[in-house]
């Protein structure tokens, strides 16, 4: 049960983090959510001794019609992502850079990127 709660925690806050610079979803976005949104589609979390690892991937679907670049998504997500700290009274974590891929889709339109971090999460 504890450790349900600690993944809880570290999706809601780093869902926060990420909607301070563009909207972001949990697993699946609505039909409606309008271009550029970004999704969190799983979590890979592994145990430590102290803690767990965590590897997130997140999403990123454009349009070339959208108002900000791909590109610029990408690149204001590692300058606000890489190297964040949070602690709060029951969790904390620190999360870095992995990489940054395109992903391959058959829709003319969309331009998908995906972005991945890595997390260290430590209950309190």
């Amino acid at each position: 049960m504890r450790r349900l709660s600690r993944t809880k925690e570290f999706i809601k806050l780093l869902l926060d983090e990420v909607n301070k610079l563009y909207t972001c979803y949990y697993e699946e976005a609505p039909k409606d959510a309008s271009y550029p949104y970004l999704v969190i589609p799983t979590l890979n979390i592994s145990s430590l001794d102290s803690g767990d690892q965590c590897f997130v991937d997140i999403e990123i679907y454009s349009s070339e019609f959208a108002s900000v670049s791909v590109e610029d998504i990408c690149d204001d997500l590692r300058n606000h992502l890489t190297g964040l700290s949070i602690c709060k009274s029951n969790i904390g974590f620190h999360l870095g850079f992995e990489n940054q891929n395109i992903s391959k889709i058959n829709e003319q339109d969309l331009i998908p990127r995906k972005v991945s971090f890595s997390a260290r999460i430590f209950s309190i």
